[in-house]
Parts: structure tokens; C-alpha cells; sequence
């Protein structure tokens, strides 16, 4: 095990971060599209009820979003993470136990919670360690992660762990292991760094009317977190309903659970480049114009798209679409009122007001299944292209800030 003095260690906590991104966030998390159709057929559910089920994850991120952020900037990443990580793999497993709709939806709220929570708390590991380039950098890698977690999830939970365990159940207790290793990791191996490490770093731990008094006020918080709304409201509905709808016209389960895994790929091997390109040209807002606008363009035509267009559509819109989840953190963490100090109160109050529209949008999309199965992405389409509008509000830096002293 690296030593927690030692000079490479902030590698080791980037690392321990992208694992919690992959775990809780990826795999517990993005596993649940590809099993719905197993779920549905043994709990009798219709597409409504499931696309509802699918929505308590991010409505729990409405209750836990600010809380969460307010938890980390007050005792800290090591023990927020910690916490986080034991109940996810605990009330991920719960899931396992449901029987029916209401029992279902309870667990993926509680679950929900700490899911919603990771993207919250882990990004304020990378704005304590990292700056610059290498802060944008960081949080593409946690997106990489994200993007592996989903590919690991959709690939092989329904295909392949489900009959290899005897059914969704047992897949969703699996998952519940490796998040709560994760907390022992937390709790043994991981910390804050010194004043040594981060000069910008405030000694004092921020008490939460302070820190809420002060994110409550910031124009880019408020904006960033009205943009992601509608961003994440396209996104969730998205991939929770696509495999369901190709396999409703007819495509065979394992091409209709592919697509999401493709997505997820494509978003992994985006990640990167799309925060190199923002960095080249200097400028955020406009990478993000770019990835939000392709969004817009894929769901408008899914619809209407053969076989292989739907396939070329889920390459191009998952590489551009890469960006703009690294790039609104960065935005928020660039902002000179927000830095590290309040990075977690933020990220949390965005992340709030965006899970409104990713609980919202998934059953309301849903819904609209009865007048043509492709109308949802209609509706996710427009979501996505008011995100898009939304985006020439904001303002931001025109080039990343210098790194810390090494």
C-alpha cells in the first residue's frame, strides 16, 4: 500500500476516487436499465412504473444533493466518502430484496441517496489536489471511470450475471460488495491533504450557514445547476429507456443492452480529449456548447434512424456528450468565489436542482410511450436543447488556472 506521505499518494486518492465514481455511480448504478425488462417481467411492471423506478435515483439526489456537498466541506472527503460508500453497498444490496413495485421504489431511493451523493462529494477529491490543467484532467478521469463502471454494467449484468446467479436479485447483492470495500479503503487509507500539498487550502473546516450562505449567492452555481437540469433530464431518460425501446421494435436483447454499453464507451474514450480540446482552445463554454449540442441532434433522430443509425448516433452523441459532465464541475471549481473550499456545497446545489430534471424526466418521457415509441426522445431532445440554449449565460474562464507548486 503507498504511504499516505508519500509524494505519489495524491494518485493513490485519484485513484480510490475513480473507483468510487465506477462503483457506485457506474456499475450499482447503471446495471438497473439493462435488467428492467427481467424486473418487469417478474414484478408485472409497465413502462411508466419502470421509467418511475428509474427517476428515484435522481429525486434522491434532490434531497441528498446539498446535504451531501454541505457534509463534505464540513468534515471532509475521507469520512463523507466513507460513510457514502458503507450505506451504498448495504442499501445497494436491499434492492435485491424487492417484491414488488413500492418495495422497489423504496430501495432505489435509498439506494439513490448515496448514488447521487458520489457525484457530489468525489469531484471535491480532485479540487483538493489537483489545479489547472491537471483539475480538469482529474475530473475527465473520473468520467473514464464512470464510463468503465457503466460498460462493466450493461455488458454484463443481464447477459451475463443474471443467469450465471440465478437472477436480478443476486446480481444487484454482488454489487453491493466491492462499494462497501470501498469504504474500508476510505476509512484506512485515505485523507485530506496538507497545507503543504494545497496552499489554497483553508485550515478551518467551513461551518455549513457559511458555506451555504456564500454557494446560495453564486450566479454560476445556480446557473450551472438550471443548464444540468434539463442536460441531465435528456441523458437519464435516455439511457434508461433505450434498451427497452429497441427491444420493443424488435431488436434482440443482447444489441439492445449493447447500446448502452457502446454509449458508455464512447463517453470513456470522449472524456479525455473533449477537456484537452476545452484547454487547447481555451474555452469551456463553447466545448460544452458542442457536446450538448450534439446531444440535441442524436435524440431528435433516434427515432427516425434504421439500425445502423441508431449505432452512428450513439458513437458520435457519446463522445461528445463526454464533456460536459467534467466540464461543469471545472466551471464551478474555476469560479474564484468557489475553489475547494466550497467546492462540495457547489457541486451540491447544482447537482440538486439537476436531479429535479433527472427524476422528472424519465417517467414523464415515459409516459408519452403511448402516443409513438419514439416520442420520449422527442421530449429529451428539447430538454437537451434548452440545456444547450442555457449554456450562453454562463460565464467562464477563458484559460485554466496555474497548477500548484510541486
Amino acid at each position: 500500500m503507498i504511504k499516505k506521505h508519500n509524494p505519489n499518494y495524491k494518485w493513490y486518492i485519484l485513484l480510490l476516487a475513480m473507483l468510487t465514481y465506477g462503483i457506485v455511480s457506474g456499475v450499482a448504478r447503471m446495471c438497473m436499465p439493462v435488467l428492467f425488462t427481467e424486473i418487469g417481467l417478474k414484478l408485472n411492471l409497465d413502462a411508466t412504473a419502470i421509467g418511475t423506478i428509474w427517476g428515484m435515483d435522481p429525486l434522491a439526489g434532490v434531497f441528498i444533493g446539498l446535504p451531501s456537498g454541505l457534509l463534505a466541506d464540513r468534515f471532509g472527503t475521507k469520512r463523507t466518502l466513507t460513510v457514502l460508500c458503507l450505506l451504498a453497498g448495504v442499501f445497494g444490496a436491499l434492492r435485491g430484496f424487492s417484491t414488488n413495485f413500492i418495495s422497489l421504489v423504496v430501495t432505489m431511493f435509498l439506494f439513490g441517496l448515496m448514488a447521487a451523493a458520489t457525484p457530489n462529494v468525489v469531484p471535491k477529491v480532485t479540487t483538493e489536489w489537483f489545479s489547472g490543467n491537471r483539475l480538469a484532467l482529474s475530473n475527465a478521469f473520473l468520467n473514464v471511470a464512470w464510463s468503465i463502471g457503466s460498460m462493466v454494467a450493461t455488458q454484463f449484468s443481464a447477459i451475463s450475471l443474471s443467469p450465471a446467479l440465478g437472477g436480478w436479485s443476486n446480481v444487484l447483492f454482488f454489487y453491493g460488495a466491492p462499494a462497501f470495500a470501498l469504504g474500508l479503503l476510505w476509512l484506512f487509507t485515505g485523507r485530506e491533504p496538507t497545507k503543504t500539498e494545497n496552499p489554497a487550502l483553508l485550515a478551518e473546516q467551513i461551518p455549513f450557514k457559511k458555506a451555504l450562505t456564500h454557494v446560495i449567492r453564486n450566479r454560476t452555481v445556480w446557473l450551472v445547476g438550471i443548464t444540468t437540469f434539463a442536460a441531465w433530464g435528456a441523458t437519464m431518460g435516455m439511457v434508461g429507456y433505450l434498451p427497452y425501446y429497441l427491444k420493443n421494435i424488435g431488436w434482440d436483447a443482447t444489441s439492445a443492452d449493447s447500446t448502452v454499453t457502446v454509449l458508455s464507451l464512447m463517453m470513456c474514450i470522449g472524456s479525455i480529449p473533449m477537456v484537452l480540446l476545452s484547454d487547447k482552445l481555451h474555452t469551456r463554454k463553447g466545448v460544452l456548447i458542442l457536446s450538448l449540442g450534439g446531444l440535441v441532434i442524436g435524440l431528435s433522430l433516434l427515432p427516425f434512424v434504421n439500425t445502423t443509425g441508431v449505432w452512428v448516433l450513439i458513437i458520435i452523441t457519446g463522445f461528445l456528450r463526454a464533456g460536459a459532465g467534467s466540464l461543469f464541475n471545472v466551471v464551478i471549481f474555476e469560479d474564484e468565489a468557489i475553489g475547494s473550499t466550497y467546492g462540495g456545497t457547489a457541486i451540491g446545489l447544482a447537482n440538486s436542482i439537476a436531479m429535479i430534471g433527472a427524476a422528472a424526466s424519465p417517467p414523464l418521457g415515459n409516459s408519452l410511450e403511448q402516443y409513438g415509441q419514439g416520442m420520449p426522445f422527442l421530449l429529451w431532445a428539447g430538454l437537451a436543447a434548452v440545456s444547450t440554449g442555457l449554456l450562453f449565460l454562463i460565464q467562464t474562464k477563458k484559460s485554466p488556472a496555474t497548477d500548484y507548486p510541486r
